[in-house]
Formats: C-alpha cells, sequence, structure tokens
C-alpha cells in the first residue's frame, strides 16, 4: 500500500480493491482503503487560516469595483485602462487555477498555499503603492496570479484535514460562509474606504489577512509533502488550459462593453479558447502523468457540482450587478449608501449556514441545493417586479434576504459532493475545476445580464422611451435572464446530483 504524508496528515492511498463504502453526507461515495490514523488536532486550526486567505482573495474580488472611479481620476487613466485593472486579476485568476490545483496535488497543498498567499499579499502591497496604471495593471496580474494557486490549495487542504462525512461537511460549509461574506463585504468596503480614506487602502487592508494566513499555516508546524510521483511535468497541457481558459474569460469580460459580435474582442478569443482547450483535452487523453486526468469527468457528483457552481456564481454576480444600479441609477442612492444596502445579504448566508448544514448531515445535499435553487428563482422574480419608485425595505430588501439564504444552500452542497468522489491525491485539481467554474461563471453572468440590459436600454433610448423607464426596463430584461440560469440552476439540482437512496445502491453495486 502507497502512503504518503499529507498537509496536515497522512494520506492513505488506496488500491483498486479497497473500495469501503461512507454514506454519511447522504451521498455515499468510493474512498480510500480504511484509515484509523486519528485526524491532526490541528484541522480546526487550520480552516481558520486557511479561510481567512480566501475570504481576502474573495474581498478583493468585488472591493475594486466601486473603487474604479477614483482609481481612474486619481491616476488619470483612461476608460480601457480602468478596464483592464479588474480584467488583468480575472485573466489571471480564471486562466491558472486548473495549474494552481494540480500544482498543490503534485508539489504540496502547504507550499503552494503559502507560496499563493505571499504573492497575493505582496503584490496588493504593490497595488497600494503603484503609482500609473501600468504598475496597477501589472500588480493586479500577480494578485490574480498567486489567487489562483492560493485558492485551489487552501480549499484542498479543508476537504484533505477533515475526514469524510459530518466534519468535512461542517467544514466546508464555514469556509462557504466566511466565503459569502467576503464577497459582500467586498462591496461595503469598497465604498466606506474609497469615500473616508483613499482608494490605496482597498489593497492594504489584504495585508494584514495575507501575514496572519501565513504565519499561521508556518505556526502549525512543517509536515514534509512527498511529490506526487510521475513523468516530466505536463507543459503542453499547463499551456493549453491556461491559454484556454484566459482567452475565453477575455471574451466573456469584454461582451459587456463591445457586444457578442465584436470580431476582435470577442469571436476572435472565444474561437481561440475552443481551439485551445480542445487541444487541452486531445493532449490529456494521451500524456502519460494528465495535467487533469479526464476520468475525473466521469464522476457525476464532480460534473453536476461544477455546472452548479458556474449557475449559482452566475446568478450571485448578476444580482449584485443589477441591483446595484437598481439602487444607484433607479433609487438614486450613493455608492456607500449602495454598498451597506448589500450587507443583510451577508449577513443572512452566515445565518443560514448552522440550519442549511444541519439538514445536510440528515439528508444529504441534493435537498439544499434544490431548496437554494428554488430560492434563487423566487428571490429573482421578486427583483423583477422592482418599480422606479421602489422602497428598499419593502420591495428590495426581502429579496436579497431570499437570495442570500438561497445562494448559501446552493453553494455549500455543490462544494461537498463536488470533491466526494474524488481520490484523495486529486483534491486539489478537483478543487481547481470548482473554483475556476466559480470565476467563469460570474464572469458570464455579468456579461449577459449586463449585456441585454444595455442593448435593451439602448433599443428603447431610440425609440423615444424616457431615459428613467428604458434603464428600468433593461434591469428588469437582467433580472429576468438570472431567472432563467437559476431555473437551470434548479434542474441541475434535481437531475444532476444523486439523491441519498440512489447513491447507496450505486455505492454497493461498486462494492461487490
Amino acid at each position: 500500500m502507497d502512503t504518503r504524508e499529507g498537509a496536515m496528515g497522512t494520506e492513505r492511498h488506496a488500491s483498486p480493491a479497497d473500495k469501503p463504502v461512507d454514506t454519511s453526507v447522504g451521498e455515499a461515495v468510493v474512498v480510500e482503503a480504511e484509515d484509523h490514523t486519528p485526524p491532526d488536532p490541528r484541522r480546526w486550526t487550520l480552516l481558520v487560516f486557511v479561510a481567512i486567505a480566501q475570504f481576502m482573495v474573495l474581498l478583493d474580488t468585488t472591493v475594486v469595483n466601486l473603487a474604479l472611479p477614483a482609481i481612474q481620476s486619481d491616476l488619470k487613466a483612461s476608460a480601457t485602462a480602468t478596464e483592464w485593472v479588474l480584467t488583468g486579476y480575472i485573466l489571471c485568476f480564471g486562466g491558472l487555477m486548473l495549474l494552481g490545483g494540480r500544482t498543490a496535488d503534485r508539489w504540496g497543498r502547504r507550499r503552494t498555499f503559502l507560496v499563493g498567499a505571499v504573492l497575493f499579499t505582496a503584490a496588493s502591497l504593490a497595488c497600494g503603492l503603484a503609482g500609473g496604471t501600468t504598475v496597477l495593471i501589472a500588480a493586479r496580474a500577480l494578485q490574480g496570479c498567486g489567487a489562483a494557486f492560493l485558492s485551489p490549495a487552501a480549499m484542498s487542504l479543508v476537504t484533505t484535514s477533515f475526514p469524510k462525512g459530518r466534519e468535512r461537511t461542517t467544514a466546508l460549509a464555514v469556509w462557504a460562509a466566511l466565503a459569502g461574506l467576503g464577497g459582500t463585504l467586498g462591496v461595503v468596503l469598497g465604498g466606506v474606504i474609497t469615500d473616508s480614506l483613499d482608494w490605496r487602502w482597498i489593497f492594504y487592508i489584504n495585508i494584514p489577512f495575507g501575514v496572519v494566513a501565513v504565519a499561521g499555516v508556518l505556526l502549525l508546524g512543517s509536515r514534509r509533502e512527498d511529490l506526487t510521483p510521475g513523468s516530466s511535468p505536463d507543459l503542453i497541457g499547463a499551456v493549453t488550459v491556461t491559454g484556454g481558459l484566459a482567452a475565453l474569460v477575455y471574451a466573456i469580460v469584454n461582451i459587456q462593453d463591445h457586444g457578442w459580435r465584436s470580431g476582435l474582442y470577442v469571436v476572435t478569443p472565444f474561437v481561440g479558447s475552443l481551439v485551445l482547450l480542445t487541444t487541452f483535452v486531445l493532449v490529456e487523453l494521451r500524456v502519460a502523468d494528465p495535467l487533469m486526468p479526464m476520468r475525473l469527468f466521469a464522476t457525476r457528483s464532480l460534473v453536476a457540482s461544477s455546472i452548479g457552481r458556474v449557475l449559482t456564481s452566475g446568478v450571485q454576480a448578476a444580482v449584485l450587478f443589477l441591483s446595484s444600479y437598481y439602487l444607484q441609477r433607479t433609487l438614486g442612492w450613493s455608492t456607500l449608501k449602495s454598498g451597506f444596502a448589500f450587507l443583510p445579504l451577508g449577513i443572512i448566508a452566515i445565518v443560514i449556514t448552522a440550519p442549511a448544514t444541519r439538514v445536510m448531515h440528515k439528508f444529504g445535499p441534493r435537498p439544499v441545493y434544490i431548496a437554494g435553487a428554488v430560492g434563487s428563482v423566487a428571490g429573482l422574480f421578486l427583483l423583477t417586479q422592482a418599480p422606479h419608485d421602489g422602497d428598499y425595505v419593502t420591495q428590495v430588501l426581502p429579496a436579497l434576504l431570499v437570495l442570500g439564504a438561497a445562494m448559501q444552500c446552493c453553494t455549500i452542497p455543490v462544494n461537498v459532493a463536488g470533491v466526494s468522489d474524488v481520490p484523495q491525491e486529486q483534491q486539489g485539481i478537483a478543487s481547481g475545476v470548482l473554483v475556476a467554474a466559480f470565476q467563469v461563471g460570474a464572469s458570464l453572468g455579468v456579461a449577459t445580464v449586463a449585456t441585454s440590459a444595455l442593448t435593451r436600454t439602448t433599443s428603447e433610448l431610440t425609440g423615444g422611451t424616457a431615459p428613467a423607464v428604458a434603464w428600468l426596463d433593461g434591469l428588469h430584461l437582467g433580472f429576468w435572464i438570472a431567472a432563467g440560469i437559476a431555473v437551470l440552476n434548479l434542474i441541475n439540482a434535481v437531475v444532476g446530483l444523486p439523491g441519498r437512496r440512489r447513491a447507496t445502491s450505486t455505492a454497493r453495486a461498486q462494492t461487490t
């Protein structure tokens, strides 16, 4: 039997004949051979530090949005250059995600996490000190590179440090709660910091988070991690998947400004991404030691969870984007006031985490996922009815509360189910797939609803419709499209993840 020492404990590799079944979270799966090694007592401390790092990454994903006008004014930047402050980060984050996940499996999750966290923190300091847009864009790209290695390594540290079942479900629920809070607080802090301090502080606030996360993981003590044995690195696979994902994200983020038919900014990079990703698949099917084993996608739970991550993050990003414009453009709220309006969404996500986790312990991920998808459809339907003179407390807040709870009920189950059937030695790449799905879904969600809303508004303005009415009609269309994405998420929840009884019977068949 092959054994190796993991990031926070001993990882034991199973032989094909060793196939005991674990059904403690409602998902019966084939796991490694039974290991009686006691869990590392420091695993909950580890969760705190890696969750802090993930909180920092997602905080930075949204905190920049409200500061862009101030950045453009202070650095005397063009609109295009300012857009690259966002795009550069997203491209590197999304493009390098799978490479980061596989690096965690091959090189060590702890080491990959530390390298990513140090790079992200140092790049944050460089962003704050930037004297021009070129330096700022380059530093933001480095932030994205750090996040691409930090995020999948952090998630795989959690999944491999906690035993499958109740503990892992609870740990991933806490992880999802802090991640959701980071994304929501980013909107709030972006407005607060920009209005009261200076835009540079939206980057400086990352430094204490990064220092604490790095120091905490280092203080846990050094644990040897053996490199995954294999042939030479799959460089062709790394180049093609990174280039393919980067080209895909580039095409998506340009849809909003250039439209779906733009040959240079959308069509060409999209076709290029298809060519590169097709090449990647062909390479992975032939290479001896692939960057991403294609057999992972024979795992139903990982495929369904990845689709769920794309659709859930698409809905979430669309809600934040459209609701922000509704509050500022339709209700006339300030940036700061609009930022605070989203705080209840993050709070309800934390509140719902404990009861959602208890339901998952008893009935498995699927019922919670279905409930979350239904709730997101209901919340978006409420927003499609938002009037021009709407009241926040009675017409916007209820929808945000429903959506905050619903998004959390979608996120926790797919995080748990997505890694449930994946072998221990491939947890890093599986985590990378899930995080990459989140990034692509968020980018696609915003691009889709923003382009559609803008097209509707422009069309009505051309026809002589009053600007206020035209803008609101465009937002309503965006909310309806987001609701359609939520319906697709509901379908995936119903038919994608296996139910408790079906999963149990499948696992029993696999052991015979």
